[in-house]
């Protein structure tokens, strides 16, 4: 009797720990299935990629080239996803299309990024965006003088104006005068920065003697300085390649949530950006029409009068700054890490790290995957 409740025993001990056994597997297997079939965000499609791109000459390469080659259209149709081009200009269009998280990607000029990332100015800024590839490079901040001012040394106690909040062209300034023992006004110095609005309220100041100097696209704004004060000097703000040889002029940067949520199609993007970029290069004598026909096309959507632009735009002028540019995918990782530094140390950027501003693990990422030298951080 003993022996035989002792068996019984025994049966259901194992019959409840098999079962036991069994249901823990099963829950296991249960939370792994479920676990492979969720979606993740990174996963997510996405149907529609908005890149958008400021319209200026010269313009951006990659995306001039991509008017007659579809290369962002070719290789994103493998996931499935479409590509949208969109024009713009001026800031009180840029950056409240930033601010509407409008674009997905935006091929933005450095100085325009470098203030947006503030949310200093007036015409709008955020933390949403963050710059994952270089794109042009182009010497085109100059510093206008008065005829007095002969040298960066004669700076010392002078007034600088800079218009539109432009903390690069603040910092590339501060930077070259720290090469002739000066400094601006918010770093300690004795050459007193003046904010103004826009490049022509600036131009008609420096005019009217409120400034000694001024900071100065080298592009349409330039003879209208020079014309305002005869004699004025002109001093390039990358002097003996202080920047490299080539400054960073436009910047790729990109909605921050698509780098955390959806890498592989930031990073399929980018391979697109990389192989535009290598297709520019090899099609520099069709990139001055590529940008002129789009320039023009542009103003005529926006009703403009043409007669003006067709003779403020000859193919000439063109086909001049085309020779002076870089094109690239590196975007200048000592560059970006002095502006960023430089605007940390004014108090611009405060609770943001370098990450808020550049991030290039994807842009690396998509090199190697391409056989290609990665960009050093």
């Amino acid at each position: 009797m003993f022996r035989k409740l002792a068996s019984i025993l025994l049966v259901l001990a194992l019959f409840l720990f098999l079962t036991g056994c069994e249901t823990k597997t099963g829950a296991k297997s249960e939370n792994k299935s479920e676990s492979k079939g969720k979606v993740t965000q990174s996963e997510l499609k996405k149907d529609t990629v908005l890149i958008a791109h400021v319209i200026m000459n010269p313009g951006c390469p990659q995306v001039l080239i991509n008017q007659e080659d579809s290369i962002f259209t070719n290789r994103l149709k493998k996931l499935g996803t479409k590509v949208k081009f969109t024009f713009t200009r001026s800031l009180d269009n840029v950056y409240p299309l930033l601010d509407k998280g409008e674009p997905d990607f935006f091929y933005l000029p450095n100085s325009a990024f470098t203030t947006y990332i503030t949310e200093t100015s007036k015409f709008g800024g955020s933390n949403e965006y963050a710059i994952v590839a270089g794109s042009l490079d182009w010497n085109i901040i100059s510093l206008v003088t008065r005829p007095e001012i002969k040298s960066f040394k004669d700076l010392d106690g002078k007034k600088v104006g800079i218009a539109n909040l432009r903390y690069s062209d603040e910092y590339q300034l501060n930077e070259v005068l720290s090469t002739v023992g000066l400094k601006i006004s918010s770093m300690g110095g004795t050459v007193e920065v003046v904010w103004d609005d826009v490049a022509a309220k600036l131009i008609d100041n420096y005019g009217n003697g409120k400034y000694d100097a001024i900071t100065n696209f080298t592009g349409d704004n330039l003879p209208v300085a020079l014309k305002k004060v005869p004699g004025s000097n002109v001093f390039s703000l990358n002097p003996d390649d202080l920047f490299g040889k080539i400054q960073p002029r436009t910047w790729l940067v990109v909605k921050k949530d698509l780098i955390k949520n959806n890498p592989e199609l930031v990073k399929e993007v980018l391979k697109a950006h990389i192989v535009s970029t290598d297709r520019a290069k090899a099609r520099t004598d069709k990139l001055p029409t590529i940008n002129r026909d789009l320039y023009i096309n542009y103003f005529k959507e926006q009703n403009a009068d043409m007669s003006d632009v067709l003779a403020k735009h000859p193919l000439e002028e063109y086909n001049k700054r085309w020779k002076e540019v870089g094109i690239t995918y590196d975007p200048n990782m000592e560059y970006v890490t002095g502006v960023f530094d430089f605007m940390d140390k004014r108090g611009l950027v405060k609770g943001k790290k370098l990450d808020d501003f550049v991030q290039i693990d994807l842009l690396n990422e998509a090199l190697k995957e391409m056989g290609k030298p990665v960009i050093k951080e």
